[in-house]
């Protein structure tokens, strides 16, 4: 099992990853004298420790690569024997470790041009985070300081830093806050839904009279909410036949239940479930309200699928499979949602064979408001959605135009087999 992990992307929430830059800079050429330093960029020394911590990433990248290509993840020496993008695994490692050392660097002289500075409270996490990384061994044993553990996470800051300078409100690259909330509107939905269930408890599609009953309760559940006057209204219903649906899911249990006992003489304690709807159309922007006394119970805030979804400077992997049922079923919700779906009319949706959903959208901007919707955080992750790319290409133009010398016997000596990269 691997037991390396991103912790500075983690702790940070903002590592722009190296995949975004191009390749080494054109004429790299090679320094001596001992192996403290791995490499320098522009002028900046790179400590070993920040080299081998890019390796490891590289390395996992590499893991990830592999693993898409072959259905299974693979060991280390599954890929110390691979090729990838025609260079030996090893190389390519290496080479995406040095393109991670050019991102960094670009940060660190971006943020000397703008006089960026951080904040107390930067300090204190960035402490909080070293210390907690201080206790992962393989970091240690793999030659990682706590000097190159602090450094990666001053950069990460850095880095946010620079997104917030050139892409916040009123920025000199980004938008206003009506703008942004316009963006927040045409790609986020304000819905609920209901999950019923065309099956058995055993996965037998329903059929006869089981089917028309189940059939008849979800037209009359449509129409119930329909005719209600008034929009808000009409969501607030919506609560109530959520509430009957699962009163009649109830008493089905309950009557299978009484049903198998007396077939084998048997008296048998009830235990009622609820079936939830399936999640697997939802993504990480979904937030969910559940409590019966809020005011926007069972409600869900849906985020539009676009091509890019990824945090800020955080890689988009494109795959060119075939994608899966599950893929599927949940694009066409979301093309359902933000195409189709009107808002404050209740509709039927089958979401596959099995299970149908009774779907309802309103009207967002009821709801953003800075104590519930448009929170500061809300107004960082739409900036984080619709800037993200536009910002990794603003930084793959800085780190394209800096000069690499490598110091050829780090390279040697931190060869990425060379490293402790798995545990049994």
């Amino acid at each position: 099992m691997r037991k390396f992990t991103k912790f500075a992307a983690a702790a940070a929430a903002f590592t722009l990853a190296a995949t975004s830059f191009g390749c080494s800079a054109p004429g790299a050429v090679t320094i001596g004298s001992g192996t403290k330093t791995a490499l320098t960029v522009d002028g900046y020394d790179i400590r070993a420790g920040i080299f081998i911590y890019n390796e490891l990433s590289a390395y996992d990248e590499a893991a990830y690569k592999i693993s898409q290509k072959d259905g299974a993840y693979p060991s280390a020496d599954d890929i110390e024997n691979s090729r990838i993008d025609d260079l030996d695994a090893s190389d390519w490692i290496q080479d995406k470790a040095t393109e991670y050392c050019r991102q960094f660097v670009a940060t660190e002289r971006e943020f000397e041009k703008v006089n960026g500075s951080l904040t107390a409270d930067d300090y204190t996490k960035i402490d909080e985070a070293v210390a907690s990384a201080k206790e992962q061994d393989f970091l240690g044993d793999n030659g990682i300081g706590e000097q190159s553990i602090r450094d990666l996470y001053e950069n990460n800051y850095k880095l946010k830093y620079l997104f917030d300078y050139y892409y916040g409100i009123d920025k000199q690259y980004g938008c206003s806050e009506q703008e942004l909330k316009d963006y927040y509107k045409d790609n986020t939905a304000r819905i609920k839904y209901l999950s019923i269930s065309l099956s058995d408890s055993e996965g037998n599609k329903l059929e006869g009279d089981e089917l028309r009953e189940i059939e008849k309760k979800i037209d009359g559940y449509v129409n119930q909410i329909n005719s209600v006057s008034g929009d808000e209204e009409k969501f607030k219903e919506f609560d109530k036949v959520k509430a009957d649906y699962e009163e009649y899911q109830k008493k089905k249990q309950e009557e299978a239940t009484s049903e198998a006992a007396a077939e084998d003489g048997s008296t048998t304690d009830t235990t009622v479930t609820t079936t939830a709807a399936d999640d697997a159309w939802s993504n990480e922007d979904t937030t969910t309200t559940t409590t019966t006394t809020d005011p926007f119970a069972n409600e869900v805030t849906l985020a539009k699928y676009t091509s890019t979804t990824a945090p800020v400077g955080e890689a988009v992997e494109v795959t060119t499979s075939e994608p899966s049922d599950a893929e599927k079923a949940s694009t066409a919700f979301n093309d359902k949602v933000f195409n189709d779906l009107e808002n404050y009319k209740a509709v039927r949706y089958d979401y596959d064979s099995a299970t149908a959903y009774i779907l309802i959208k309103a009207d967002i901007e009821k709801r953003m408001t800075s104590d519930d919707l448009w929170s500061d955080e809300v107004k960082e992750n739409t900036l984080n959605k619709r800037y993200s790319q536009d910002f990794q290409d603003m930084m793959k133009s800085l780190a394209d135009t800096l000069s690499v010398n490598k110091n050829k016997k780090a390279y040697k000596r931190y060869a990425p087999f060379k490293l402790d990269l798995e545990q049994s």
